[in-house]
C-alpha cells in the first residue's frame, strides 16, 4: 500500500517542547530514504523545511545532488537552507575519517539551522538497517552496554521517524509514490567503514532473515539497561565550557568510566569515547595534578586537584557569520547595542564594549586561527596566541573562544577584550556590548 510509512511526530515527540506546533527540519541529500521521509512528513501535514549539505567529497556529483534538492523543493513549495563544507580538508586538519568529518560538520550545520530559527527540530532518515549497522560497527570496537543501545528514535532535538522501517518499505513507498531521487556512488565503495558493514550485512540477511530486527531486540533490551544505569549515576554539569568529575568518584572504576561517558555526552563528544579511553582516565585519576590526556575527537581529560576536568580542544570548523547586532546562539555569543554606559563599566564584569562603528564593513565573527594577531593598546600589534597567554587564558579554553575578525586582523575576543582600534571613547556615537552568552 502506498501509505505503508505513516508519521506520528506529535506521537514520538510528546512530553517534550515540540510536541505541537513545531517547524521540522528534514535532513535532504536527495537519496531515497531522506526523499521518503520528506514526502511521508509533508504528507503527514507536518510544516516542514529542508536542510541540505554538500560535503565537498564527491566533486560534480555532489554539486549535482544539491541541484537536484534544490529543484525537489521549489516543485513542493518547501524552504531549503543548504550549505556547503569541506569535510576533507577538515577531516586532514583534525585527524578525523572523511566520514566522521562529515558527520561533524553536517551536524553543526544542523545545530546553526535551529539556533537560527529556522527550524525547532531536525528529521534524520535513518532506517532499520542503519541501527544494524551502527550496532554492529560499535560492537566490533568493543563497545559496552551504552553503545548497543544504537539509535533513539528521538534523541534531544533529533528525531528519526524511519527507525522502524527497512529498507524494504522505503523502496515500496518511493516506488508507490513515484519519487525521484538521486544515488550517491559513494555508496557502493566499501573502503568505507558503514559502507563494507552494509554488505556484510546484506550477506548475513540471506542467511538469518530476521536479523535487523534482532539488532533492534537488542537495541531496545540495551536502552532499558542504560535508562536505570543512568538513573543512579550522580549529576554532572558544563560549567565554563568544562565538566569536573569529583575526587570521591575514583574508587569505583565502573562509575568513573561512567561518568566519564557522561561529561563527553554533555561536552558534545557523543560516540567513539571506548574503553580504551575510559580506561585512561582511570589511569589518570592516579596520576599526579597537572597531567593531561588526549581522548577522543578533541576531548581532553586533566587531572586536577578536584578530581579529573574533561573539556574539548577540537578545531571547530567555524561556519563564518556577518558580524552584526544580534544573538548567535550557535556560536554562544551576543552583540547588542548599548546606551549610557557609564566609565566603569567599560572596564567591569564579562561583558566587552566597543565603538560599533570602528568595526570595517566585511568583519565575521569565528572561531581563532593560526597567524591571526590584534592591535596592542599603545601601538603595534602582537600575536593572538601571545596576546592570549598576556590574558591568562588557559591553553584548554582557547580552541572555543570566539572572536570578531576581518582577515587575520581581530578586533574582540569574546570573554577577554577588545583591539586597540575599537575601544569606546569620547567620539563614539554607538557602544556595542559583546558578551558570551
Amino acid at each position: 500500500m502506498a501509505n505503508v510509512i505513516q508519521i506520528n511526530l506529535n506521537k514520538m515527540l510528546v512530553g517534550t517542547p515540540f510536541e505541537t506546533g513545531r517547524i521540522v527540519g528534514v535532513a535532504l541529500s536527495g537519496g531515497r530514504d531522506s526523499v521518503a521521509l520528506c514526502h511521508a512528513l509533508k504528507e503527514a501535514g507536518e510544516n516542514i523545511v529542508a536542510l541540505n549539505v554538500e560535503h565537498g567529497i564527491r566533486g560534480e556529483n555532489s554539486l549535482k545532488d544539491s541541484a537536484f534538492v534544490k529543484e525537489f523543493c521549489k516543485e513542493r513549495g518547501i524552504k531549503l537552507y543548504s550549505f556547503s563544507v569541506d569535510a576533507p580538508k577538515f577531516a586532514s586538519e583534525n585527524g578525523y575519517t572523511i566520514e566522521q568529518a562529515a558527520r561533524v560538520l553536517r551536524y553543526q550545520v544542523f545545530e546553526r539551522a535551529m539556533a537560527d530559527g529556522f527550524c525547532d527540530v531536525v528529521a534524520l532518515a535513518h532506517h532499520k538497517g542503519d541501527q544494524a549497522e551502527t550496532i554492529l560497527m560499535r560492537i566490533l570496537r568493543g563497545t559496552g552496554t551504552k553503545g548497543l543501545v544504537g539509535m533513539r528514535e528521538v534523541n534531544g532535538r533529533y528525531v528519526r521517524p524511519l527507525l522502524s522501517y527497512s529498507r524494504e518499505d522505503i523502496d515500496e513507498y518511493i516506488a508507490k509514490n513515484n519519487l525521484p531521487f538521486v544515488e550517491d556512488e559513494t555508496n557502493a565503495d566499501t573502503s568505507y567503514s558503514r559502507n563494507f558493514l552494509r554488505e556484510e550485512l546484506r550477506r548475513l540477511k540471506e542467511r538469518y532473515p530476521d536479523l535487523e530486527n534482532s539488532f533492534a531486540r537488542l537495541s531496545r533490551a540495551a536502552c532499558e539497561t542504560e535508562e536505570y544505569i543512568e538513573s543512579t549515576l550522580p549529576k554532572l554539569e558544563v560549567k565554563d565550557g568544562e565538566v569536573l568529575i569529583k575526587s570521591e568518584y575514583f574508587e569505583n572504576p565502573f562509575l568513573l568510566k561512567r561518568l566519564v561517558v557522561k561529561g563527553a555526552e554533555l561536552l558534545g563528544v557523543d560516540k567513539d569515547v571506548e574503553e580504551k579511553h575510559q580506561n585512561a582516565v582511570v589511569e589518570l585519576a592516579n596520576s599526579e595534578t597537572g597531567k593531561r590526556i588526549d581522548l577522543s575527537h578533541g576531548l581532553v581529560a586533566h587531572r586536577d586537584a578536584n578530581g579529573i576536568v574533561l573539556t574539548t580542544e577540537r578545531a571547530e570548523y567555524i561556519l563564518e557569520t556577518p558580524f552584526e547586532i544580534k544573538d548567535y546562539e550557535t556560536l554562544g555569543v551576543s552583540v547588542r547595542e548599548a546606551e549610557d554606559v557609564a566609565p566603569e563599566q567599560l572596564k567591569s564584569g564579562d561583558a566587552l564594549y566597543a565603538d560599533y562603528d570602528k568595526f570595517p564593513k566585511n568583519c565575521v565573527i569565528r572561531g581563532r586561527r593560526d597567524g591571526d594577531r590584534i592591535a596592542k593598546f599603545g601601538g603595534g600589534s602582537k600575536s593572538l596566541g601571545d596576546f592570549l597567554t598576556d590574558k591568562k587564558v588557559a591553553l584548554r579554553l582557547r580552541d572555543g573562544l570566539k572572536v570578531v575578525a576581518c582577515g587575520q586582523e581581530i578586533f574582540a575576543v569574546f570573554g577577554v577584550d577588545v583591539s586597540s582600534k575599537v575601544k569606546v571613547d569620547e567620539g563614539t556615537k554607538r557602544t556595542v556590548k559583546l558578551s558570551v552568552l
